[in-house]
């Protein structure tokens, strides 16, 4: 038999004694450290060695308790990384989704995930006051931000055929590393991301911002966009979203809102975040308040010509046949990614 191939029979019991090892960890989350007791070391010793000259077959499987043992514990007394704890529903479909092994790239490589993608998204939308948004699911707020401000760059100063020009993008001296990260991805510069202060609430200063961009105008120098707060890392705090959509409005300014930490506690307190369907594109972490298991981000956009106009490259291979709007629908046509997991079975389920 093919080594990669196991009979459905061993397959149950892989997964059984997978099941009996997962099921035993969450019945012990209580008495489990938040952080394991061990060194580097110790796993370098454990995990670090050479590879095996040859298989080991079901034995591979008793390596599992050293990595359940020397894992950061998914527990409610561990407040770090402003990270959800995971819920064993998701993680369940985890492992159904990585059986389907869907690529959710096109309906036609995937319908049922295609669907299902499409459907979480709209729910998720609706549900925080965004109805009539799409978008996609994401690894995570960086991956999401990096595509937005990509969006931003095509609507505002294209570069996708001539390549990237300096433009500014304005955002508050709190703002997520991943912004910066972002700006020199895209190619506008990091040294023109310009840090707005702060109020004593923590929230983007919004004269400050004004001020801060109508001297740029004055100087001539060409900005695209704005990044608010929807909840950040270090306070919590949500910018005056409405008065930014304003100023960007104004300045005919791309609006985004980084809420991978925040946004999505718009489903129990709406009234902390109005103002966030006037953004261009936003993006939150169902792997934060939806506690779904890493990686699931989303970044949601109004205007999905936009995130063709940003992301549309393709092969004489990869075109669709189909004349359906359904079948014939493509993530990659509105992504940067082409091969995709599927995400969304766990935020479904």
């Amino acid at each position: 038999m093919n080594p990669l191939e196991i009979s459905p029979e061993e397959f149950h019991d892989v997964v059984l004694q997978i099941a009996e090892l997962s099921t035993d960890y969450l019945r012990s989350l209580d008495a489990i450290p938040a952080f394991p007791s061990v060194t580097g070391q110790q796993t370098q010793e454990l995990f670090g060695g050479p590879a095996p000259e040859d298989g080991l077959g079901p034995e591979a499987l008793d390596a599992l308790s050293h990595v359940i043992s020397y894992s950061r514990t998914p527990s409610p007394r561990f407040y770090g990384y402003v990270l959800g704890s995971g819920e064993p529903v998701a993680a369940a479909a985890d492992l159904l989704a990585s059986l389907l092994n869907q690529n959710c790239t096109a309906w036609r490589s995937g319908p049922a995930a295609i669907t299902i993608e499409r459907t979480v998204i709209r729910w998720i939308a609706e549900a925080i006051g965004c109805k009539g948004f799409t978008g996609s699911l994401t690894g995570g707020g960086s991956s999401a931000t990096t595509m937005a401000l990509a969006m931003a760059r095509e609507a505002k100063l294209p570069a996708n055929d001539d390549g990237a020009q300096p433009a500014i993008v304005y955002a508050s001296s709190e703002v997520h590393m991943s912004t910066g990260k972002a700006v020199a991805l895209v190619g506008l510069g990091r040294k023109n991301l310009r840090l707005i202060a702060v109020n004593s609430d923590f929230q983007m200063d919004i004269a400050a911002l004004r001020k801060a961009v109508e001297e740029d105008h004055r100087a001539g120098k060409k900005a695209i966009a704005i990044v608010g707060s929807g909840g950040t890392t270090n306070t919590g705090a949500i910018d005056d979203l409405p008065a930014i959509a304003q100023v960007a409005r104004e300045h005919d300014l791309w609006f985004h809102i980084d809420g991978a930490y925040g946004v999505l506690a718009a489903l129990a307190a709406p009234e902390k975040f109005r103002g966030i369907e006037l953004a261009h594109s936003l993006s939150l972490d169902p792997h934060k308040w939806l506690y779904q298991p890493l990686d699931c981000g989303l970044l949601l956009y109004r205007d999905a010509s936009v995130a063709r106009k940003t992301f549309t490259y393709s092969g004489d291979y990869t075109k669709s046949l189909q004349t359906d709007p359904v079948e014939a629908f493509s993530f990659f046509e509105e992504s940067q990614e082409l091969s995709r997991r599927f995400r969304a079975l766990k935020v479904w389920l």
